[in-house]
């Protein structure tokens, strides 16, 4: 009896000397929020000879969560801002900062991922332009083709 009470004793005091776990290292501080990317403008000769300018609009929007379903449109869609930028009308990359989509608005949206509708147009409707469409996050992953032609 005697002799495990000495090894209960020594494994409780081996217990002591052993090392502290690891403490769980902090919380990562969370990533910010960037909802810019990047337009691949090509711009047939055709085209250039008819406009001057072109207008390039990003439309945010997203699907809302359940607490968020009041504030759909008819289309079933939350509204965000549109991103507007004048560009000249040739190939160019024109840089977009998604500014127009509010980081504050993210928790209103399912996946908490928001979608853009890209469009580009000049003034008189001389020039026509393809449309994309998808979640900013396809956006970011490459530059958005979007070719032009004239009308």
């Amino acid at each position: 009896m005697v002799r495990k009470a000495v090894i209960v004793t020594a494994i409780l005091a081996l217990t002591q000397c052993s090392p502290k776990p690891a403490e769980a290292p902090a919380p990562a501080a969370p990533k910010p929020v960037d909802f810019s990317y990047d337009i691949a403008l090509h711009v047939k000769p055709e085209a250039l000879a008819k406009a001057q300018t072109l207008t390039v609009s990003a439309k945010y929007y997203g699907l809302p969560v359940p607490e968020t379903m009041h504030l759909a449109n008819a289309g079933g869609a939350i509204e965000f801002n549109t991103d507007t930028v004048e560009v000249a009308a040739h190939d160019q990359t024109v840089h977009m900062t998604g500014d127009g989509m509010p980081k504050d608005r993210v928790k209103d949206i399912n996946t908490g991922s928001p979608l853009v509708q890209i469009t580009v147009k000049d003034t008189a409707g001389r020039v026509q332009c393809s449309v994309f469409q998808d979640y900013v996050k396809t956006a970011q992953a490459k530059p958005v083709a979007i070719y032009c032609g004239p009308a």
